[in-house]
């Protein structure tokens, strides 16, 4: 989708969304409660009962007070973008969810990032979000929100806001904290520098 939004007269303002990890999130605790619950064969009833990947009102709440501070759009960089324009009825349940939430907040979607192949990854979210941005040169300012960073290298210390506590990405103990207070502030500053 191509436009020329203006927002206070500096060009579109886009926010490149990861949702596990983001709008969801777990912490130690989570991760040592769902391992005894694995370990007693009872995480189909957690599962029945508390979607962890869920998506959480109050982190898209969070989302949405950056949306208002700053009139950013939203461009989905996350694996739940694949689906993202089937019609309604056909979207997966946790898809489903974040539709929902996202129009209750007034959340626009603009976008979604597609697949770049980069060297021997069938997929790589800095190349995908780098070709997004040369396809929309009315973009003047863009923070990539995300739980990790191994393949957002060229964005770390500039556009990344990383809502993970640790860079432990493939340890059982990743503490992973979803969209906080601090990461509002951190987004509506550079959106608005």
């Amino acid at each position: 989708m191509r436009g020329h939004s203006e927002v206070g007269g500096r060009g579109m303002k886009v926010i490149f969304l990861d949702i596990d990890g983001v709008l969801n999130g777990y912490n130690r605790f989570t991760n040592i409660a769902y391992w005894w619950f694995k370990r007693l064969h009872l995480l189909k009833f957690v599962h029945k009962h508390y979607d962890i990947f869920g998506v959480r009102t109050h982190k898209v709440r969070l989302l949405a007070k950056i949306i208002k501070k700053t009139g950013a759009k939203v461009v989905i960089s996350s694996s739940w973008r694949f689906g993202w324009y089937e019609p309604y009825e056909k979207k997966r349940g946790r898809q489903k969810e974040l539709h929902d939430k996202l129009h209750k907040y007034n959340i626009e979607v603009i976008g979604i990032t597609g697949r770049v192949a980069h060297g021997e990854h069938t997929s790589h979210r800095e190349s995908e979000i780098r070709k997004w941005l040369s396809e929309h040169p009315e973009v003047k300012r863009f923070i990539v929100i995300d739980d990790e960073q191994y393949d957002l290298q060229g964005f770390i210390g500039k556009e990344l806001i990383k809502t993970s506590a640790t860079d432990n990405i493939t340890g059982a103990w990743h503490e992973n904290t979803g969209l906080k207070r601090k990461h509002v502030k951190q987004a509506i500053k550079i959106l608005n520098s």
